[in-house]
Formats: structure tokens, C-alpha cells, sequence
């Protein structure tokens, strides 16, 4: 079975481009309000929490003492958002959502914790099926399934979620499941969904 042709058109890659910019405001916005609520914020570094465990230790850390939550910046060049210290924000948001729902890194409670984050999009003032939901569907979505079926995430984020909407979500994800990892690639523990991709 062959991919479909790609359509190359300016006008998606300018749609997608807004839509970007659109998620990216989101973020920042959920990150805001997130550090307002819980009296803390994120401290971006390479050696953040890795499992659940850790993160409810370090959560509980940072809400005893206001310190900052250790976040990872690993992996955040290729992510839908223009800027990496966006992808961080994301994380954090991502992070305390995953204490503040009591839901842990397997792929059911990351689904739904992935799911929770596509309705705050929505209550946002991005309707499911726009664009902007969309992309995040595919990026939080799409992650999950690839670790699930080959037990590693998107070798390019941004590539794979923009494959999704060129070619539609299951050639994509098939796309990206054909694609080959650079035998020096650093194996990515953690997804954006899961927080470190």
C-alpha cells in the first residue's frame, strides 16, 4: 500500500503555521494559570522526573516549598509549538495534570489524561475537528498509539503531525511507524504526551 500524494499546498502550510501560533498561546495560557494555581512554576533541565513516582515526589517538593518543578527540555526541537521553552510549558501543564487527576504514565491513564486536554482545548475556543484541535488530537493521540504499537514515539513530532494532516491520521501514523530511527538517536523515555519528547 502506498502513502498518499501530498497535496504541497501553500495554504495548508499557512493554515497549519496559524494554527500553531494558536496552540502555542494556549499553552503559554495554561502554564500561566497552571503556576497561579498551584503557587509554583517549572524549572526546564535534562534530568526531570522520569516516572510517576518521581513526579509526585517532586510535585510534592515544589508544593511544600514553592520551588520550581523540575521539567524536561529533552526532546522539544521538533514539537508543533515554535518555540521549545513552549514544549516545556506544555509539559508542566502536562506534569501537574497528571498529580492533579491521579493519573499515571500508562497508556490508559495517559489517554485519558491525553482526552482531559483535548476538552480544556475545546473549552479554550478551539471546536473538535478545527485545525488547531486537531493537531494537538494527533500530537497527544497519535503519540500514545505509536507507543503502544511499537513502543516508541514520533522520531519528528512536528513531521509525524503534520504527515497525520496531509495524508489523514492513519496513513500518517502508518508513515511514521515505517520510519527508521538513526542508530545514534537518543531513545526518548517519554513522550510530549507522556512529557519528555
Amino acid at each position: 500500500m502506498s502513502k498518499p500524494k501530498a497535496t504541497g499546498s501553500p495554504a495548508l502550510a499557512l493554515e497549519i503555521m496559524l494554527a500553531r501560533d494558536d496552540l502555542t498561546r494556549f499553552v503559554q495560557q495554561q502554564a500561566r494559570e497552571t503556576a497561579a494555581r498551584v503557587g509554583f512554576s517549572y524549572e526546564a533541565c535534562p534530568d526531570a522526573p522520569s516516572t510517576y513516582q518521581q513526579l509526585r515526589g517532586a510535585y510534592e517538593e515544589s508544593t511544600a516549598n514553592g520551588t520550581p518543578l523540575p521539567i524536561s527540555n529533552l526532546f522539544c526541537d521538533t514539537s508543533i509549538f515554535f518555540d521549545p521553552e513552549d514544549n516545556v510549558r506544555f509539559r508542566f501543564w502536562h506534569d501537574v495534570s497528571h498529580i492533579e487527576h491521579g493519573l499515571s504514565f500508562g497508556l490508559a491513564d495517559e489517554t485519558e489524561l491525553a482526552l482531559w486536554q483535548l476538552d480544556q482545548a475545546e473549552k479554550y475556543g478551539f471546536p473538535k475537528g478545527s485545525l488547531p484541535w486537531t493537531l494537538l488530537h494527533h500530537d497527544f493521540i497519535g503519540q500514545i498509539q505509536l507507543m503502544a504499537l511499537i513502543g516508541r514515539f514520533p522520531i519528528h513530532q512536528r513531521r509525524f503531525v503534520t504527515d497525520c494532516i496531509e495524508y489523514g491520521y492513519d496513513h500518517g501514523l502508518l508513515e511514521e511507524i515505517r520510519r527508521v530511527p538513526a542508530p545514534d538517536a537518543p531513545a526518548q523515555t517519554r513522550s510530549d504526551t507522556l512529557v519528555t519528547s
